[in-house]
């Protein structure tokens, strides 16, 4: 499967975090774009769709569960993969996030970057 023309989107607070998912994910060929803020985020989403987001559940402008909420009411078809070092995946917010199709998937912090590069296929190939 190609993958250049996938665009995704990490939204998190931490630099180098956002750096680690881009030199996972650019050499599969995605093209990734970061964001360290919801706001900023939501500046990228007016100006090109994402196919995949990894969203941060704690940023300091805004929670990243509203922020999931947001990118799905702009970018329905955006796939959102959560991650936090702050809930656990049966925490109830994520058990709830994922039932009702808020984000595909969750990663809890630290994560394996094997992880992220197989959710973001996971996601690509669930929204052909």
């Amino acid at each position: 499967m190609e993958y250049e023309t996938v665009h995704v989107l990490v939204v998190d607070d931490e630099e180098d975090l956002c750096w680690m998912i881009e030199k996972a994910l650019r050499p599969a060929g995605f093209a990734v774009k970061s964001a360290n803020s919801g706001e900023q985020a939501l500046k990228y989403l007016v100006e090109k769709t994402y196919q995949v987001a990894f969203v941060d559940a704690k940023i300091p402008d805004m929670d990243g569960l509203s922020l999931a909420a947001l990118i799905r009411q702009r970018s329905p078809r955006t796939s959102i993969i959560l991650i936090s070092g702050f809930y656990y995946s049966e925490d109830e917010a994520i058990v709830e996030g994922l039932k009702n199709n808020l984000f595909i998937g969750f990663i809890a912090k630290p994560f394996d970057l094997n992880e992220v590069r197989r959710l973001t296929r996971q996601a690509v190939e669930s929204t052909e």
